[in-house]
């Protein structure tokens, strides 16, 4: 049977008896884990498991109904998404979201307004005003702020090579699907996030375009070992390849808990995708007595 991997490192994102209701349907049911700083989870599960719910109540789209969600010792599950932003939670989505009439730099360089004004982990050193008096009038605080928000914004792009850095001045609607998220990838890294959220990244790609994205998120991993990685994703070979740990869910429900190798040969994952034992058992996955 698998058992929960617990491990030293401090405590950065805490799921706490969490559940939320659409209707008469249990989309998170009293979901309950923590996942350690610089952890890499992966959230599978068939669909309408809840694992989009899930990065949904982390990120502050939708707002559990019973349970917390903590940032440390910090409650942000009544806060709202431009907040839980702030503190350094950044994401994609599940379908891709750009902005087509902006090139690809300036939909990059969205992710960086909180930034920008003095606002998130960044203390502000004036108040509302003064700040909008120094964007408007590009006084020298507010232009050290965009060219550090530029240069980050150059850094991303090269990390997708010639997917984004040669095309950084065209239109964000000439990109194909796949760029397009990789886009939306890269808008979400230009925060430099203490955790990311990660809904499905390698959908819609072809199996080279996934190779080069998961190289990509690896490199990301060693470049940026602190940071905390929640990704949903059901192209389980990624899975299997980038996570440290793998959360299964089924019906609202965490089934297994487990390394990703243990997670997905667990019988109860095999019949949560198949179907009953008995049907799981035709696929010669488990024994349909057992």
């Amino acid at each position: 049977m698998s058992t929960s991997i617990t491990r030293a490192r401090p405590e950065a994102l805490i799921i706490d008896k969490v559940t939320r209701r659409f209707g008469g349907v249990v989309a998170a049911n009293a979901l309950d884990f923590t996942v350690p700083q610089g952890e890499f989870l992966a959230v599978v599960g068939p669909n309408g498991a809840g694992k989009s719910t899930l990065l949904q109540m982390i990120s502050g789209v939708i707002r559990p109904q019973e349970g917390e969600i903590r940032l440390g010792g910090r409650r942000i599950d009544r806060l709202h998404t431009e907040a839980i932003n702030a503190l350094g939670i950044s994401r994609t989505f599940q379908t891709s979201r750009v902005f087509p009439m902006l090139t690809i730099r300036e939909s990059i360089m969205v992710g960086t307004q909180v930034g920008l004004i003095g606002g998130g982990r960044t203390p502000r050193r004036y108040g509302p005003v003064t700040e909008l008096i120094s964007a408007l009038l590009r006084l020298p605080g507010y232009r050290a702020r965009v060219a550090a928000a530029e240069a980050r914004a150059e850094e991303v792009m090269k990390m997708f090579g010639d997917r984004l850095w040669p095309r950084q001045n065209d239109q964000a609607f000439s990109l194909s699907y796949a760029n397009r998220r990789r886009l939306e990838i890269a808008r979400a890294l230009v925060q430099d996030p203490d955790i990311l959220l990660l809904d499905e990244p390698a959908a819609g790609m072809n199996p080279s375009e996934t190779d080069e994205l998961t190289d990509i998120i690896a490199e990301l991993r060693r470049i940026r070992p602190g940071m905390t990685i929640v990704m949903v994703e059901h192209k389980l070979q990624v899975v299997r390849q980038l996570a440290e740990r793998c959360i299964v869910m089924a019906q609202g429900t965490v089934i297994v808990d487990d390394t990703p190798a243990g997670a997905l040969e667990d019988p109860r994952v095999i019949e949560a995708y198949l179907g009953t034992r008995r049907s799981a058992a035709a696929f010669g996955k488990v024994n349909a007595d057992g």
